[in-house]
């Protein structure tokens, strides 16, 4: 469906787009929101620190389990239908673990909000994909990226303000209030532009892929959790990749795809989803390792740690509306460039950093990063799928948004696990735990630069403005 087929005003589409970007802050935002409430909840329900992490980590799988599912949710059911339907879900999670007696109902509440969260944010690209044509995408998805990386970035430092003043329950009784107010505006705001097209889908393609995803992102968030690489942990790895390759087979053999991968033959997609990729490996590895070396080596609060980051989620606000004016003027190679060096400009000095570093030369070093990361994480998503014809945009979007989430677990996988190798390392010489954790955070900032330079790299290969107008 192209644009000019739309028969809507700009600014009904307007009220449109702020409307569905408001669900995706509060699914996001649901992200990191709990980051500093879990020591409360470990004293309220009396669990350890890594059964408290579930929390947290059960939502980012359930998440990354239904993005998948995205193309034939967004194609079977009305827009107002959908988006609704996923907002009540919401709601009805965020209102068990409000009331929940015990750590395993809250859990339980958490995995549903999850659910409607992994649907919601493919959903509401896809909407936006559709309200806009190529050459004005950039600037929608600046704003949509602005959501993607403002409210998980904001999420930890919200949070601590809230809980300076009432306990963890609070959190969703907040999340439950915007829900409604999301739900009521969208009642009278949004227009059903889309004509479903309902299709049984294929039960073995959805276990295969509910297995398959799910073995693979359980065995990168425990990686993340434990910092610790085990025979397990590799076999069940393995096991989902197996998996998915029976997945990805049987996908080309249906006339009706659960997801269609024939887009991977598009060469330019491939190179755009990963940079995409490897921008979001880029701001959640930091966003985990940042607050832990504050409070670990530099004995920071988990609320001054939130407001240290808090000015580069504000910059990254700004900069993503602004990144996507300039990726339609200038196109994806110029950008990419420019914010991966950026990136790397950010990152560089944080090999320097130790317990004497001050924490305005750490916030700007952040800030800058996420001013990078403004200019490459939703501009080369946007590029890839305008390399794709648009009857396979749905299908793009929900491979692009999984490749990403995988790349977000692979990312506090990979960051956690070079901190626990550096860190042992040093024990291995007879370092202290202080100056041993302050190794192993330099290994997390090294692995940091080294992503940064491949971004750099491989945005070489991208096309110039005038290779994307002759694809368009």
């Amino acid at each position: 469906m192209s644009f000019e087929s739309i028969n809507i005003s700009i600014k009904k589409r307007n009220y449109m787009m702020s409307v569905l970007l408001l669900g995706a802050f509060v699914s996001l935002l649901a992200e990191t929101f709990l980051n500093n409430a879990l020591p409360t909840i470990m004293n309220t329900f009396g669990v350890n620190q890594s059964t408290a992490q579930w929390l947290t980590t059960a939502y980012l799988l359930v998440v990354g389990l239904i993005i998948p599912l995205s193309a034939w949710i967004f194609n079977s059911f009305s827009l107002k239908t959908n988006y609704l339907m996923m907002l009540g879900i919401f709601l009805a999670g965020s209102l068990i673990c409000l009331f929940s007696p015990n750590f395993y109902v809250l859990l339980i509440g958490r995995i549903i909000e999850a659910v409607a969260a992994g649907a919601l944010m493919p959903f509401i690209q896809n909407v936006i994909l559709l309200l806009f044509p190529p050459e004005k995408r950039g600037f929608a998805m600046g704003i949509t990226g602005l959501v993607i990386g403002f409210g998980p970035a904001v999420g930890p430092t919200i949070s601590g303000l809230i809980l300076k003043y009432a306990n963890w329950r609070m959190l969703f009784i907040i999340l439950s209030v915007i829900s409604i107010v999301t739900a009521i505006l969208a009642f009278f705001t949004l227009k059903n532009i889309t004509k479903p097209h309902r299709t049984t889908i294929d039960g073995l393609s959805f276990i295969e892929s509910l297995l398959g995803f799910g073995f693979i992102l359980y065995a990168l968030s425990e990686l993340g959790n434990s910092g610790h690489l085990t025979l397990s942990l590799v076999v069940i790895f393995l096991l989902g990749i197996f998996i998915l390759f029976l997945f990805g087979k049987r996908q080309l053999q249906l006339a009706s795809p659960l997801l269609d991968i024939r887009i991977f033959s598009n060469n330019k997609f491939n190179l755009c989803t990963f940079l995409s990729m490897l921008s979001n490996i880029a701001m959640v590895g930091i966003e985990l390792v940042l607050p832990l070396y504050l409070q670990t080596t530099c004995s920071e609060t988990a609320l001054v740690s939130g407001l240290i980051m808090m000015p580069g989620a504000i910059i990254m606000g700004i900069c993503n509306p602004i990144s996507g004016i300039l990726f339609d003027k200038f196109g994806i190679k110029r950008l990419s460039l420019f914010g991966f060096f950026i990136l790397l400009l950010g990152t560089f000095p944080m090999l320097l950093f130790n317990n004497q570093t001050g924490l305005i030369i750490i916030a700007f070093c952040y800030a800058l990063r996420m001013i990078g990361i403004s200019f490459t994480m939703m501009t080369t998503f946007t590029a890839g799928i305008n390399f794709i014809d648009s009857n396979y945009t749905t299908h793009a979007n929900a491979v692009s948004s999984t490749i990403r989430q995988i790349g977000g677990s692979l990312g506090t996988a990979l960051a956690m696990l070079v901190v626990a190798l550096g860190s042992n390392f040093k024990s291995t010489v007879g370092a202290n735990k202080t100056i041993a954790l302050e190794t192993g955070y330099h290994w997390g900032f090294i692995l940091m630069v080294v992503i940064a330079l491949i971004g750099i790299v491989a945005a070489f290969f991208l096309p110039t403005a005038e290779q994307e107008n002759m694809d368009y």
